[in-house]
């Protein structure tokens, strides 16, 4: 009777122990099958920040050209101006060139210039709020941009309304109801070129932040790629164990079902009570 339970129970833990290791085996080879997978859609997670902080750079890059650009009109008219001398400038066909420089084409840049910031300044707010949602996943934690780019957004409008009031003066003057000298323009286009400058600045200054938040992107993104894979070698690991632990139970399982019944000893009667244990002479 113990040996058929023994075989009954090896029996049982040989079908348990088969059917854990298929289990821990699939398992295994279920994670690596999936571990792409699960990178791609990590990366998908950081996609948006990263094409908006992408975008977000190109269009700073644009502000950039567009204020060199204004900056080559402010210097080709300073030009200009300084070939007419300190005195009072009544040269009218001078006068509408410079105002046409200023005015248009320098006017030109500057709207450009303000249409980029603008476009700039949407793209980081969607970043930001990209950011803010990434916050949100376990070990992430990536710095919000700030909102400096308002300060130039407001500068590049000052610059706009300067340009008006510069080329107002010019007509006055082309008109005979200012005068105006060489020194007096060349001295307002320099305070826009200064101005200029001082916003070209902080736009280099933003991009090199915005910059660095594409580095940090980079980085966080490549530390949640580790983590991903070393998840998957410890979770590989473990399954492995698993499937080694039931293969030594499948053996001892195969032991028990294959144990032989124990030798049965015939042990002699015992004499019986009384009985003669001399044997009869013959």
């Amino acid at each position: 009777m113990n040996n058929i339970l023994k075989r009954t129970g090896g029996v049982a833990i040989i079908i348990v122990a088969a059917l854990v290791l298929l289990a821990s085996v699939g398992g295994v080879v279920g994670l690596w099958a999936v571990n792409s997978q699960v990178h791609d859609v990590a990366n998908a997670v950081f996609a948006p920040v990263e094409s908006g902080l992408d975008t977000a750079d190109k269009a700073l890059d644009k502000v950039d050209t567009r204020l060199d650009n204004a900056r080559t009109r402010i210097s080709n008219a300073q030009e200009v101006v300084g070939q007419l001398g300190q005195n009072s400038v009544g040269n009218g066909p001078v006068l509408a060139a410079i105002s046409d420089t200023i005015a248009t084409r320098f006017g030109q840049e500057i709207d450009a210039a303000r249409d980029s910031v603008d476009n700039a300044m949407e793209l980081i707010n969607g970043v930001n709020s990209a950011i803010i949602s990434l916050n949100r996943l376990p070990f992430v934690e990536l710095p919000t941009l700030t909102d400096r780019l308002q300060s130039v957004q407001t500068r590049i409008s000052s610059l706009r309304d300067r340009v008006q009031e510069l080329r107002t003066d010019i007509e006055a003057t082309i008109q005979g109801k200012l005068q105006m000298t060489g020194a007096r323009i060349n001295g307002l286009l320099g305070n826009m070129d200064s101005g200029l400058q001082d916003v070209q600045s902080s736009v280099k200054e933003y991009t090199t932040t915005v910059q660095e938040a594409q580095t940090r992107i980079a980085t966080q993104k490549s530390n949640v790629a580790s983590g991903i894979d070393t998840i998957w070698i410890i979770l590989t690991i473990f399954l492995l164990w698993i499937a080694f632990s039931q293969v030594v139970t499948l053996l001892y399982g195969w032991s028990l079902m294959k144990s032989k019944p124990a030798d049965v000893t015939v042990v002699p009667a015992a004499p019986t009570a009384g009985g003669d244990l001399t044997a009869n002479p013959a």
